[in-house]
């Protein structure tokens, strides 16, 4: 099924790629093989980390010259009484694919319109994730134009510009294949219902943490990264669900 998200032009490879390893016994055999590599381990973990929306992603693989990067995104089963508010509205550095893996997730897309005003960030990368920025760009008016609510199976390609977010819509673990295309700009934007300095000193985000260190106008938001350990551990958990 191909979903109806960004501009509707999904790339046939790239939706054949990620709708091929979505498909359980594809991803246990990868995972298998990637557990029983301490080296492929190692070089995963060191490029993978605990996003600040709250998943765990991971960078399985990467082309020459960052012309592509394969991910797996992974969310842990939550109570709704316990999960995390919708994660901030943002566009991306890259188009990318997507298929859904495993659970389900609310999408919505916005576009600049009259509507609710939000507090405008440019985010930017800072030493090859370690960690990233959030500078203010003042206010900005939104308008939802597409919600939905994305099944296990869903396959859907996303352009760079389109403004959405996601949240989660039930209890259970959620898993999503990412195929990121080549990076097309050096930041992007996110918008938030509160401004960054709302919060006092430093917050942990999402599992694992991550940290919020207050600057003037923004943030600088440091991730932490999987040991090898975790990251087996994380990986065989994934397979024990699918």
């Amino acid at each position: 099924m191909t979903g109806h998200l960004g501009d509707g032009t999904l790339s046939e490879r790239a939706g054949a790629l990620v709708r091929s390893l979505a498909r359980h016994d594809e991803m246990r055999s990868l995972i298998d093989h990637i557990v029983a590599d301490d080296v492929q381990l190692a070089e995963i973990a060191a490029r993978s980390y605990y996003h600040a929306n709250s998943f765990l992603k991971l960078v399985l693989a990467v082309g020459s010259e960052n012309a592509w990067k394969l991910r797996l995104h992974v969310w842990h089963p939550q109570a709704e009484e316990d999960r995390q508010p919708r994660e901030d509205i943002h566009s991306h550095r890259w188009d990318f694919t997507t298929a859904l893996l495993l659970g389900e997730y609310n999408a919505r897309e916005y576009m600049i319109a009259p509507g609710e005003e939000y507090h405008h960030y440019k985010y930017t990368p800072v030493r090859t994730d370690q960690f990233f920025s959030l500078d203010s760009l003042g206010t900005d008016q939104l308008a939802q134009v597409f919600e939905s609510n994305l099944q296990a199976g869903t396959v859907y390609h996303l352009d760079h510009r389109v403004l959405h977010s996601i949240a989660r819509s039930h209890d259970g673990p959620t898993a999503t294949v990412v195929l990121q295309g080549p990076t097309v700009r050096n930041s992007t934007n996110v918008y938030r219902t509160t401004p960054v300095g709302e919060e006092s000193g430093a917050r942990e985000l999402g599992k694992g943490g991550g940290r919020e260190i207050e600057k003037g106008g923004g943030k600088d938001i440091y991730v932490e990264r999987p040991s090898v350990e975790q990251l087996r551990a994380e990986l065989i958990q994934l397979r024990d669900w699918l």
